[in-house]
């Protein structure tokens, strides 16, 4: 009998978990290119992902064929509930049935994923249209906008301009809806239609009455996915990148349903099928049931992990503070305590203490983010203090101190430093 040596077999099961290591990509649409992402979009939308809001969409643009002029559009519902793709997906259908039709149709996806001022986004606009360079300063708005006008003019037809993430524009945003919506038709030929997408469903009420009065757009709602709908969609990635033998029976399902009872949101779907296979791979074992909550775990503590990385040294100080203080008592924790060991740390570290106040205000912040949970509780005549718990998994606390400790150069595996942070508030 030939013994086969376990490091082969774990090997061989690292190897077919995906059909082709190139192919992991197709769970990540970042790294595929446009052609891939709408062959893989043309997969989902043939299983009727998504059907009534193609069926909108298309009712909504349907005057095109009768040479009239469609009103603008706006598009809102929740982060990744397929706005962006869907439409994008749409207007690619769209050019080419009016390619067919002998119909001058053009369209251009301005992205504002990231934050802009209304300078910097009509810059990236004449930037698309080839009117204009990259600017840092040095030109007006009124510059730019006639320029965006006299490329324009070119054009013949029905033009689209889909604008992602409309609430994103932070700084004079009424002048650029009013670039868009009130001067720019009246100086080109064209038939121009606006299409926004905004995650914010009231995004219009904070625009210029003045601006509202003429400005007529149809609304489309994109709701959250369901679990059916994120099987389908799960189903075609796992053929596009991954072995369904090496799938333990049930996972699909299992995302599927845990992805649209908690957000409906199909990257973090695709996200959590990713994370498992990435285990698997780790471990050299199929993805099973348990693998997937262990992928949701490990998700959800990165989540965590990246919030405290990004955020202030002040919030770390506060946050490293308060969990230290919580695991060495059995008692609830209160603002002067975690106060008190918040000033040791800051000694300790060489790091400005803040007021008792402000480290109120950053309690509630970290509150509000999940990381604790703080309750108001009145004294009476003493005033209010506040009740500090920390209810989350020891791995993950023990990881965020890390983090932390990191963060501020100081040694990770000195338990010495912890006990002595949270045992010298007597000098203060």
């Amino acid at each position: 009998m030939i013994v086969v040596p376990y490091c082969i077999i774990r090997l061989v099961i690292i190897v077919i978990i995906y059909t082709a290591r190139d192919r992991q990509t197709y769970l990540d649409d970042e790294q595929l290119d446009r052609a891939e992402q709408f062959k893989i979009l043309k997969e989902i939308f043939d299983v009727n992902v998504r059907d009534k809001e193609i069926k909108e969409l298309s009712s909504h643009f349907a005057p095109i064929f009768r040479d009239d002029h469609p009103i603008h559009l706006s598009l809102i519902g929740k982060t990744g509930t397929g706005k962006t793709v869907t439409m994008l997906y749409f207007l690619n259908l769209l050019q080419s049935l009016c390619r067919k039709k002998k119909l001058e149709l053009g369209y251009i996806h301005l992205d504002l994923s990231t934050p802009k001022p209304c300078f910097r986004v009509l810059n990236d606009l004449a930037c698309y249209l080839d009117a204009a360079k990259r600017y840092k300063k040095g030109i007006s708005l009124d510059e730019l906008m006639s320029k965006v006008e006299e490329k324009l003019k070119q054009y013949r037809g029905y033009f689209i301009l889909f604008i992602d993430e409309i609430d994103h524009v932070r700084r004079d945003l009424d002048s650029f809806l009013k670039f868009l919506v009130r001067r720019l038709p009246q100086s080109v030929s064209l038939r121009l239609v606006l299409v926004f997408s905004s995650n914010n469903l009231n995004w219009q009420d904070n625009i210029d009455p003045r601006i509202k009065s003429f400005f007529k757009v149809n609304e489309i709602l994109f709701d959250p996915y369901n679990a059916f709908d994120l099987k389908k969609i799960l189903s075609i990635r796992i053929k596009k990148a991954l072995n369904r033998k090496m799938i333990q029976k049930g996972v699909v399902d299992k995302i599927a349903a845990v992805s649209s009872r908690t957000h409906g949101d199909a990257r973090k779907a695709v996200e959590l099928l990713s994370k498992s296979a990435q285990i698997a791979e780790k471990e050299g074992i199929p993805i099973t049931l348990d693998l997937v909550d262990r992928a949701m775990e490990e998700i959800e503590r990165d989540k965590y992990v990246a919030m405290v990385k990004s955020g202030p040294k002040q919030l770390q100080a506060v946050l490293y503070s308060i969990i230290s203080s919580a695991s060495k008592n059995t008692k609830p924790l209160y603002t002067g305590e975690a106060y008190e060991a918040y000033r040791s740390f800051c000694a300790r570290i060489k790091l400005r203490a803040v007021t008792q106040r402000a480290f109120s205000d950053l309690v509630s912040e970290l509150d509000m983010y999940g990381f604790i949970q703080a309750r108001v509780l009145s004294q009476g005549r003493y005033g209010r203090t506040k009740q500090i718990m920390v209810n989350l998994p020891k791995e993950l606390i023990d990881k965020l101190r890390q983090v932390v400790l990191m963060e501020f150069d100081l040694n990770v595996d000195s338990k010495k430093f912890d006990y002595q942070v949270i045992n010298t508030s007597d000098k203060y």
